[in-house]
């Protein structure tokens, strides 16, 4: 009798958690903040309080809500109007990436140059849905999301693998390494390791539909096939600005630019723009 799709996920899933990988839990100060949010009638001053005893949660908060993302004729100095502009949802959702950031390092340089990548996506990918908010409708601090955890499966692997990208660990993750070829190496996916990940700390839904399928968005909703699009996007913007080949590209960009309501003959005008607001960060 032939699986459903279902069924063949449901054993991959399995399969990646009968394998021993750890999944990383949620920090504790993660977990108050969301209790407190959760609260009817929530006070934004417990909420700060919280953020400010984390003196690297607090400058990263400050550090994005003072962005070129957001356009503020003043800078914003407190954490509770940090809160006011970001909104609740938005600050809980950063502060997860910036604390899984945290969770998934290690002392090898290739982790911090894994992040740094990651990150760069994230910005690439939170301009890209701030320009076409009116054709996408994926919220800025969703595609920064995504783009953050998009990749998380990698590090997990790494720790949980010696072996896993042991050619980019060794140079010191100067060279990026085919993580497909890696999977397969190892009998793992680190899309679906990213996708579990996800879930485990509460992303929405079609965050980690997107973080699942981000190598392919053939069989995925219209909000996530979205979000891909944007991902995708942002993942060849990023190869542009470091002289990395990208040889899907020509193949999909028509497809991406018509997803996210950009007209093809607009791509390189489009591109320039946004890698101008990304130097700016």
């Amino acid at each position: 009798m032939q699986q459903t799709v279902d069924e063949q996920e449901k054993r991959q899933l399995e399969a990646i958690l009968n394998s021993g990988i750890s999944i990383p839990p949620q920090p504790s100060i993660l977990l108050e903040i969301e209790k407190q949010v959760a609260k009817p009638g929530n006070s934004l001053a417990a909420i700060s309080n919280l953020i400010a005893k984390d003196v690297g949660l607090s400058a990263s908060v400050f550090k994005l809500v003072n962005s070129p993302f957001y356009k503020r004729r003043s800078p914003v100095e407190s954490i509770t109007k940090a809160i006011t502009v970001l909104g609740l949802s938005q600050l809980t959702n950063i502060i997860k990436g910036m604390a899984l950031r945290k969770a998934l390092s290690g002392q090898e340089p290739a982790y911090e140059n894994f992040w740094e990548r990651s990150n760069e996506i994230a910005n690439l990918s939170a301009i890209i849905a701030g320009k076409q908010i009116s054709a996408c409708n994926i919220a800025v601090d969703q595609a920064y999301m995504a783009g953050l955890f998009h990749g998380c499966g990698v590090p997990v692997l790494m720790q949980r693998f010696p072996e896993y990208c042991k050619a980019f660990r060794l140079n010191q993750g100067t060279n990026w390494p085919s993580f497909h070829e890696e999977d397969q190496r190892f009998n793992t996916d680190h899309t679906v390791v990213g996708y579990l990940v996800a879930k485990h700390w509460n992303l929405p839904d079609f965050i980690c539909q997107a973080i699942r399928f981000h190598h392919d968005n053939l069989h995925i909703g219209h909000a996530t096939l979205t979000l891909v699009s944007i991902l995708q996007m942002a993942r060849h913007l990023y190869a542009s600005l470091h002289d990395l080949p990208d040889a899907e590209w020509p193949e999909i960009q028509e497809k991406i630019c018509e997803e996210i309501g950009l007209h093809l003959d607009g791509l390189q005008e489009f591109s320039e723009e946004v890698l101008d607001i990304h130097r700016q960060n």
